[in-house]
């Protein structure tokens, strides 16, 4: 505006003055003078800058319109000592300059310019490591404008995570799934060792238990977090002959066994013990004090297990560091996810991912741009999971949980039904309507019949007296083993003197045809 007022002017004076022969010589070298003094006093950036959209006179003069518009967020995407970004949202681009105080003492440690007029509105003004010791810290930041310089207050705290040894170097993905035992097996494995021997009544509503826990994926979530927070704390505790987790195999059978073991014990401590309830929408209040243990977690130097919850997907994750944003109310919780393998280089990792909490004053907003799927997503639940040195699990409340399983299925005369490993699993009515999965594509047609799929395993439940057919087709293929994945299909349903199940196990089902089961009354029974 500037260049425009003064420098445009002085000018077109001279272009006039010089124009034909009788040129004033005095009058246009005082303009020409001019023209230099203006380019060489005045801030080049009130000269030449460019401010899309109306820059800061957008505000009509208002700093604290302004103020509201630019956002100053951290991101982080490495271990520790953490690689800080600060990352500016200008749409206007009214910020000249960014002034870091990261000890909070007043003293500016480094001054950055706003975002380059080509920019989007949006970039990286910031990136390094302020701090390498592990601890809290209060950074200030000044956000210098036209109409005003802003402040903005931070905490940014992290305990000690390193990539490449403090995570596993295998993933809990497809891969890993295939190369061990299922979960239907090892939960029973683990029941049986921590309670003693069961019935197969009550080893198959342990398995519906075990599936109304996941939601659309099965995998080891938590069996990678309790590990690895428990090794961060207790290294002497690493097996021989590895140096610390990263160094450990994922075909070492003891260590599958003790991640089995160690999500097992979790869910049970946390979930069918009621501590946590997974069936209620968490309130803001809750998920504030959810995110204060956290914190304190962390300030205490210590990583904390994340558990997830959204519609589709029951998760966990470690927490080894967060950031708030005090002007934006903004908590940040810097986690290790465990979808990605090998993750060795500690300055970026895929799997370091950034859990974005917003508590408003009567509400709460959760997002979390996955780097793995590069997608938003939006959990309803956040809950810290404290890692016990050792689990000491109460019988009785396991099996009081089987005996209100057996309850309600008297009570609401239902079967529950389960299928392994198939492509396709549907109950069909005598009417041909349908309830259930055919890949890709769902049947909803008979509404008395609770459906889930979870991976390409499937729960029913479905109210008895009236005949049904279960239709299944087409076992999984297991590329780690070059096999077909192995079909069992587990029942339990009312009988005179309570529940009485069946299982079938090693089913053979195939590509071309279809396999059949009757449900009636009398329970299920395989169609020859």
């Amino acid at each position: 505006m500037i260049f425009v007022l003064i420098v445009v002017p002085a000018l077109i004076f001279i272009i006039v003055q010089t124009r034909d022969h009788t040129m004033r010589p005095k009058r246009a070298l005082f303009a020409l003078i001019w023209v230099f003094v203006v380019l060489a006093f005045f801030p080049q950036q009130h000269l030449f800058a460019v401010y899309p959209a109306g820059g800061p006179h957008a505000f009509a003069g208002d700093p604290k319109k302004l103020d509201e518009s630019l956002f100053l967020d951290i991101e982080c995407h490495s271990g520790t000592p953490p690689v800080l970004e600060f990352v500016l949202t200008d749409t206007h681009h009214a910020v000249q300059n960014v002034y870091f105080d990261f000890d909070g003492d007043g003293y500016i440690e480094l001054a950055s310019q706003g975002l380059r007029t080509e920019e989007e509105g949006k970039g990286v003004v910031f990136r390094g490591v302020p701090y390498r010791k592990k601890g809290r810290y209060t950074p200030v930041v000044w956000i210098s404008t036209a109409l005003g310089t802003f402040r903005r207050e931070y905490t940014v705290c992290f305990t000690d995570f390193v990539w490449g040894r403090d995570n596993f170097c295998f993933a809990n993905d497809g891969k890993f799934e295939n190369a061990i035992d299922f979960v239907s097996k090892t939960v029973i494995d683990w029941a049986e060792e921590r309670f003693g021997e069961l019935t197969q009544e009550e080893e198959v509503l342990l398995l519906h238990t075990m599936y109304s826990i996941y939601k659309g994926s099965i995998g080891r979530c938590y069996g990678f977090t309790g590990g690895e927070v428990f090794y961060i704390e207790n290294p002497g505790r690493v097996p021989f002959p590895y140096f610390n987790i990263y160094d450990m195999d994922e075909l070492d059978s003891a260590i599958i066994k003790e991640m089995d073991f160690v999500q097992n014990d979790i869910v049970f401590a946390n979930f069918i013990s009621g501590k946590v309830d997974l069936d209620v929408r968490q309130s803001r209040e809750d998920l504030a004090g959810e995110m204060e243990k956290i914190k304190q977690s962390i300030e205490r130097g210590k990583p904390i297990i994340l558990g997830y919850l959204s519609r589709k997907m029951h998760h966990s994750m470690v927490v080894y560091g967060y950031f708030e944003n005090l002007f934006r109310r903004n908590l940040t919780l810097l986690t290790a996810n465990n979808w990605e393998r090998e993750q060795n280089t500690n300055s970026y990792s895929e799997d370091a991912e950034n859990i974005v909490v917003k508590l408003k004053d009567e509400s709460a907003e959760v997002r979390w741009f996955d780097l793995t799927k590069k997608k938003y997503r939006y959990p309803e639940n956040l809950f810290a999971i404290f890692r016990e040195k050792e689990y000491t699990l109460d019988p009785s409340t396991f099996f009081t949980m089987i005996e209100e399983k057996m309850e309600r299925i008297r009570e609401e005369n239902i079967t529950l039904l389960m299928v392994e490993m198939t492509e396709v699993a549907y109950v069909m009515d005598g009417e041909g309507k349908k309830r259930g999965y055919k890949k890709p594509r769902y049947y909803n047609e008979i509404k008395d019949i609770d459906f889930k799929k979870v991976d390409y395993n499937y729960i029913f439940e479905i109210p008895s007296g009236s005949p049904y057919t279960l239709v299944i087709k087409k076992a999984r293929f297991n590329k780690e083993k070059n096999q077909k994945k192995e079909v069992n299909v587990f029942g339990v349903f009312p009988a005179e003197d309570g529940v009485e199940s069946i299982v079938y196990s090693g089913v053979g089902v195939f590509d071309d045809r279809e396999t059949k089961f009757t449900i009636g009354n009398s329970g299920i029974q395989l169609q020859e």
